[in-house]
């Protein structure tokens, strides 16, 4: 008997992967059971432990239900239909520990240089596993043109906007930290078309696509740009950039290791910086922010009465320069610790005792258009019909956006000295 192989998951209720078993069963994709969707939000949040394997069943339900509807409508046909729910379940295989923030520190496959470090981890997988994904029934040249993006029925799964690999993490990671989740978005999913080589909604859903936008800037707010988390992640990265300098862990390594792989290296480091880091990160004993800049209209956000912090406000130029800066992405460690020698120096405290915490992208934020098909032959423009809504977007956007030079408690005081701060930020 062809008996079901089902999973209790807290969004969709039952999910039979029976179907898909000879890509679940691979080693690639078991590994992602041990990797936090949500890096070090946990931290913060203690129940947000579910992991990238959870997100990438649930994204694979949902594409398997839209795919579903579409083949119905004759949007698609069963071969796109399945390959489509391929390429969902291994959408984000490719991801390192703690996902987004060791990210930065892997080296990208040859020949695909201009995609995201993620997607192009993921399709080197997929490309090793063409065995398991014919087994399953998928065509694996059409999965592997959606895994590349060449073809635009992949942003069924990964659009910016209505992708069912997106709308499914804003309700899971909602319902693990905030408590809360999308109005309406099993009704946006109902509503969801392939309409001349692009997504669109029906006229009726529009209430439902304008709520998922918004949800998603309190996410973002609450969770995915939380002061705590980045400071942690940052904390990370530059332990791994440390075991990579004392030879104890290859960069290539890194992609294939779990979150309790990559915390046994840590914690078994001779590194000083790494043991000394680790020790703080266990105890939660993390940097204080000591100097922030953010956009002019938003300077003191989050302030708080005692605390020793220098806040700065910027025009956009300034913004955008410091977000651009080479030496200020997470991808160069050694020039981020460089300068975080420089201000040490400058400020006449220990070496490893300043912390600099980027922006994380000035471009996150730029609201993307969402198509509506009212029946006609031209699609419609949401951004068209509610400009003001997108400018809302982009204008509590730049609430969120923060610029931050961290250090250790016995430091803050000294290192957020007006005068002193102002100097430091002069310089970069």
């Amino acid at each position: 008997m062809n008996v079901p192989k089902v999973i209790a998951d807290p969004i969709y209720g039952i999910i039979d992967i029976r179907p898909m078993l000879a890509m679940v069963d691979t080693r690639e994709f078991q590994t992602l059971d041990d990797k936090r969707q949500l890096g070090m939000s946990y931290l913060t949040f203690p129940s947000a432990t579910h992991t990238r394997k959870a997100h990438s069943i649930g994204a694979y339900h949902a594409t398997r239900q839209l795919a579903d509807r579409w083949m119905e409508r004759g949007f698609i046909t069963r071969r796109e239909a399945d390959a489509l729910a391929g390429y969902a379940l291994y959408h984000d295989i490719g991801h390192p520990p703690f996902s987004h923030v060791t990210e930065p520190l892997c080296p990208m496959p040859a020949g695909m240089r201009g995609m995201s470090a993620n997607s192009a981890l993921s399709l080197a997988i997929i490309r090793r596993r063409r065995k398991e994904i014919e087994l399953c029934g998928i065509d694996f040249k059409l999965l592997e043109s959606f895994a590349a993006h060449r073809n635009p029925l992949h942003l069924a799964v990964s659009d910016k906007n209505l992708g069912m690999e997106k709308l499914d993490y804003l309700e899971r990671d909602g319902l693990f930290t905030i408590l809360s989740r999308p109005i309406g978005v099993d009704y946006l999913r109902a509503h969801i078309y392939f309409v001349d080589g692009q997504l669109a909604i029906d006229e009726k859903a529009v209430d439902n696509a304008i709520e998922v936008q918004n949800y998603y800037l309190k996410i973002y707010k609450n969770v995915y740009l939380r002061k705590a988390s980045a400071i942690a992640q940052r904390m990370v990265q530059k332990m791994v950039h440390c075991l990579i300098l004392a030879g104890e862990l290859q960069p290539r390594e890194l992609t294939g290791l779990t979150d309790s792989e990559l915390v046994g290296i840590m914690y078994a480091s001779r590194d000083a910086i790494v043991r000394e880091l680790y020790a703080n990160l266990r105890g939660r004993n993390l940097f204080r922010e000591a100097i922030v800049v953010r956009p002019e209209n938003f300077e003191h956000a989050g302030a708080r009465a005692g605390k020793h912090i220098a806040a700065f406000g910027a025009g956009d130029a300034r913004i955008r320069q410091l977000a651009g800066d080479p030496r200020l992405q997470t991808g160069n460690q050694a020039g981020l610790e460089k300068l975080e020698e420089e201000i040490a120096a400058q400020a006449g405290i220990p070496a490893t005792s300043v912390l600099i915490v980027p922006i994380s992208s000035v471009h996150r934020f730029d609201a993307q258009d969402i198509m509506i098909y009212d029946g006609g032959k031209k699609l419609a423009s949401l951004k068209a019909r509610y400009p003001a809504h997108f400018r809302n977007i982009e204008e509590v956007a730049q609430s969120y956006v923060a610029f931050r030079i961290c250090t250790t408690g016995q430091y803050r005081k000294k290192l957020s000295e007006p005068k002193l701060a102002k100097q430091i930020i002069g310089r970069l």
